[in-house]
């Protein structure tokens, strides 16, 4: 009786770590609405509603303590220069802790302000706002972040971010 004992600790001991080293996926959902709609981490009514896109929805499956990287940007390539990518970059690192998820995160955005001179040239102006922010959270409970962009007031823009074991 005792030897049964001892392998079902040993079993419920395995299956625990096997899940403290089991895979974080993290979802990035860009979501565009007009300004007087209240966008809240509940987006089951924001589906029905005029006014919200969901632009992207970005996944990506990493091993804890692992950086993954979600990019919606396109190019902007100038002549003899490394591309610039204009839109919305995420870095984050999700571990597992004993009370639920913990993440570092950046989140970047880079705009295209337009043409201006600089040195005699004509040439492309970007504007780069960069926040760091960490936390924690609970298996698959969303947070939510402002990605407003300030050219066009005519719309908010959201990332829906759920971070999951799986």
């Amino acid at each position: 009786m005792t030897t049964i004992l001892k392998a079902t600790v040993l079993a419920i001991l395995t299956l625990g770590c096997h899940q403290l080293y089991a895979d974080i996926e993290i979802e990035a959902k860009l979501i565009e609405a007009s300004p007087d709609i209240s966008v809240t981490t509940d987006l089951t009514p924001l589906n029905q509603l005029k006014g919200v896109d969901l632009l992207s929805a970005p996944r990506v499956a990493v091993k804890p303590g692992t950086k993954a990287k979600i990019q919606i940007t396109r190019e902007f390539a100038i002549d003899g220069q490394e591309p610039i990518h204009v839109g919305i970059e995420l870095e984050i690192t999700a571990e597992q802790t004993p009370a639920g998820l913990s993440y570092i995160a950046k989140y970047k955005l880079t705009e295209f302000e337009g043409f201006g001179d600089i040195e005699g040239k004509r040439r492309p102006i970007f504007q780069t706002t960069t926040i760091p922010f960490n936390g924690s959270t609970q298996d698959n409970v969303p947070i939510l972040i402002d990605a407003g962009s300030k050219h066009d007031t005519t719309k908010k823009r959201y990332i829906h971010l759920t971070i999951k074991k799986v």
